[in-house]
């Protein structure tokens, strides 16, 4: 179980837990926004509106996430 804590543009804090890394997430992209969907967790994350992502209490950058 992975444990997630994004915090969002304007500074609230989405906080969930999931069987998937974000890694192994395919994300969808769109000409102005990308979106990660944690399917086990329903949750769908517009990673355009996110500021920080932890993952496990780790700190990563949010933008290696966005573009692949």
């Amino acid at each position: 179980m992975y444990k997630y804590q994004f915090t969002t543009n304007c500074g609230h804090i989405l906080a969930f837990k999931s069987e998937y890394h974000i890694t192994s997430l395919t994300p969808v992209i769109f000409k102005d926004a990308t979106f990660l969907r944690f399917e086990d967790v329903e949750y769908v994350v517009k990673l355009n509106d996110m500021k920080d992502v932890k993952i496990n209490g780790i700190k990563h950058q949010l933008r290696a996430y966005m573009v692949r």
